[in-house]
């Protein structure tokens, strides 16, 4: 049952965007040279935005159209094949490709959908082309429907980089307009096509926008660049407001839970007022959730669409007291201080932030608690019915439906590009009318990164790694570029870590790891070499080669040895190898090298059928007269033996000597030793003594009287 409410949840929005338009929006693509292309194709060709990457609103894209296939001049090859899929990194082609020494034009670069085996990600592609040096992309599909390219998923860790890194534009044709294309490639001249964006967006005096977000925290990398985004956009947001420049409305898309499953008790976890407004779970878990006190692993649905309506609510009233830029603020604030990892989500946190953008008294918890209601109120709620209404779109209008998150639309139109601060500023200056464009918006319009501006070229000159350049609303900034990893040392400074792909890459190009083939990592990148010569097979290298007979068997031997493994390990640590040969002359194991007319030769140094021919050590031959190996065992023990029992007699003796000292010592303590009178005073008494005691001299009465 869980199971099935948790794919009903993901279905949701369709329920409530029954009568909902999707919109594709287009932008123009136009051929200017040849002539002769241009008038066949007057009015150009539509294409499709890329829900990523940054397309030049209000501004165009002269530049040379490529694809890269031999069939239309190009002589490149990926992984044996065809580059026109653009599913590998150009740099690994052969030859590679880099576009930015090519004449120091502009390209775009049209590849193709698919392939239909193994395809890849669109956003991989366009990351491609961008590797390539490209300012543009166009994929091709292959058949002819229009679509929308959308941006990575968000659990797909091998394409979050695209979300925030693909700085070009990037479109999408039918298969009949990239026919036509490639056909006027086929032409021999070269082919110069113009993207257009400046009649994307509708013109008025005053522009209106609308962010469409939500408050849920654990969405992963989209949450974390919508969350990066509403910080930066801040002052953007505030100034335009302040000067009643453009009029901001915050949505917050809201599913809803069909009336046969509103009693349940997985859409009364994901739900408010009854099943009417729903959000999906945070962490997919329909039957846990944060309900009052009682407190259960993870937070629930209901949890995320209070929260929305609780910022729905901030916005309306601040609105209502002439301070709607405190919607800015109250978001900003509560991503910082309410987030679910740390378990600060909910109303506590909440009114807590509400009272930080409230100090001058603006309105009060009251006020907000009064337009929240009861969650559990079985009726209908006017800002969150407006929500409803606002993301299916308006078919009389051609305003399309949101179903994606963050989205942003402008006079109406759907925002289609990267979400930062550069461009979505450019996107919304080019919805003003000629004449009344904000001043504000003259940063915004000069892309400094276009390749060729200061930006592209103060960037590119930089040796610390901060190659690329990235738009700022105050003009533009140097990041680490491709190849490099972004480091804060201990004084806050950043700083690019050149990354080792040779080492860090576990898939590298098949041109890299052949047998003969190797890596070579270079500064912000690396490149494969290949077809890397084996001296040694080509005459043994010059060296000293000879066949000898071993135990029977005629075998080959040469002094040849394939540097090989130096070679690679240097290459792939980025190290020179130009005193690195691929060969050296060194005489094999069991061989003994002897120079002769100043070059070696060798000579074996035994029978080599009794020599280890891997470690070079000689054995006895038998029958030869020498010593045998058992021989030799004997011999080292008898020597071991003898020398055990040397010391077993120094032992022995040592012992004796200390045993006598120690004797000596305590009869010095009861009569002095001869040793130990040193003038001879006592030698005679002690002569005396030594007749006395064998019965010498006088009677023992007469001594005994003494």
């Amino acid at each position: 049952m869980a199971r099935a409410l948790a794919a009903l949840l993901a279905l949701l929005s369709a329920a409530s965007l029954c009568r909902a338009v999707f919109v594709i929006e287009k932008g123009g693509l136009k051929v200017v040279l040849p002539q002769e292309a241009k008038e066949k194709y007057p009015g150009g060709f539509d294409v499709a935005l890329a829900h990523f990457g940054s397309p030049r609103y209000g501004g165009t894209l002269r530049a040379r159209l490529i694809y890269v296939d031999p069939a239309y001049g190009r002589t490149e090859t990926c992984g044996g094949g065809s580059c026109a899929f653009g599913c590998s990194d150009f740099s690994t082609a052969s030859p590679p490709l880099d576009l930015r020494k090519e004449g120091g034009e502009n390209y775009i670069m049209m590849v193709d959908r698919g392939p239909t085996s193994n395809p890849c990600k669109f956003a991989e592609k366009v990351w491609n082309v961008q590797s390539a040096g490209a300012r543009g992309a166009i994929v091709v599909n292959f058949e002819d429907r229009m679509t929308t390219m959308e941006a990575p998923d968000e659990d797909d860790e091998a394409n979050v980089k695209f979300l925030t890194n693909i700085t070009i534009p990037a479109t999408f044709v039918t298969k009949s307009t990239g026919d036509a294309l490639k056909a006027l490639m086929k032409g021999g001249q070269p082919v110069y096509v113009v993207m257009d964006w400046q009649d994307i967006l509708p013109k008025k005096q005053q522009v209106s926008w609308e962010f469409w977000t939500n408050s849920n925290d654990q969405c992963g990398p989209v949450c974390d660049v919508q969350k990066e985004f509403i910080k930066e956009f801040v002052p953007v947001a505030k100034e335009f407001d302040a000067h009643n420049w453009t009029v901001f409305t915050p949505h917050y898309i809201v599913w809803i839970c069909p009336t046969p499953y509103r009693s349940s008790s997985e859409c009364s976890s994901q739900c408010i007022h009854k099943g009417r407004y729903c959000s999906p779970d945070p962490d997919g878990n329909l039957t846990q959730g944060y309900s009052g006190s009682d407190v259960v692993q993870g937070y629930s649905g209901s949890d995320v669409v209070q929260e929305n309506l609780r910022q729905l609510c901030v916005f309306q009233m601040a609105k209502d007291a002439g301070k709607a830029y405190l919607w800015w603020d109250y978001v900003t604030k509560f991503g910082e201080q309410c987030d679910m990892e740390r378990k600060k989500y909910g109303q506590e946190c909440a009114e807590h932030v509400f009272a930080q953008i409230n100090q001058d008294n603006w309105s009060s918890v009251d006020k907000l608690r009064q337009c929240i209601g009861g969650q559990q109120d079985d009726s209908d709620h006017p800002i969150m019915e407006a929500q409803l209404a606002a993301q299916k779109g308006n078919t009389s209008t051609g305003e399309g439906e949101v179903f994606i998150l963050p989205t942003i639309r402008i006079n109406g139109v759907q925002y289609r590009g990267k979400m930062a601060t550069a461009e979505v500023l450019r996107a919304i200056c080019a919805g003003f009318s000629t004449g009344n464009m904000p001043q504000a918006c003259s940063k915004a319009m000069d892309d400094a990164c276009m390749q060729g501006g200061k930006g592209y070229q103060d960037c590119a000159s930089r040796t610390d790694g901060k190659t690329q350049c990235v738009n700022t609303f105050t003009g533009y900034n140097c990041t680490c570029g491709h190849g490099f990893i972004s480091h804060i040392d201990r004084t806050g400074e950043e700083r690019c870590l050149d990354i080792n792909e040779c080492l860090s890459i576990s898939q590298l190009d098949p041109k890299c790891t052949c047998e003969r083939c190797a890596c070579n990592n270079t500064r912000g990148g690396y490149e494969c070499i290949t077809d890397i010569p084996n001296e040694c097979a080509s005459d043994h290298g010059g060296c000293w080669h000879a066949d000898f007979k071993v135990k029977g068997q005629s075998r080959s031997f040469s002094a040849c040895k394939d540097n090989l493994p130096a070679y690679k390990d240097a290459l792939a640590h980025g190290q020179p190898v130009d005193s690195i040969p691929l060969h050296t002359c060194t005489c094999p194991p069991c061989f003994t090298a002897v120079e002769r007319g100043g070059k070696i030769s060798c000579t074996p140094k035994c029978d080599l059928q009794y020599c280890d021919l891997d470690v070079g050590v000689c054995h006895a031959e038998p029958g030869s007269g020498g010593v045998g190996a058992g021989v030799i065992v004997l011999i080292i023990v008898a020597v071991v033996v003898v020398l055990s029992g040397m010391g077993y007699v120094a032992y022995q003796y040592r012992l004796r000597s200390i045993m006598q000292q120690e004797v000596r010592a305590i009869m010095a303590q009861y009569m002095p030793l001869e040793d130990s009178d040193p003038d001879g005073a006592l030698a005679g008494l002690g002569s005396r003594l030594k007749r006395l005691a064998g019965g010498g001299g006088g009677s023992g009465e007469a001594n005994g009287g003494v």
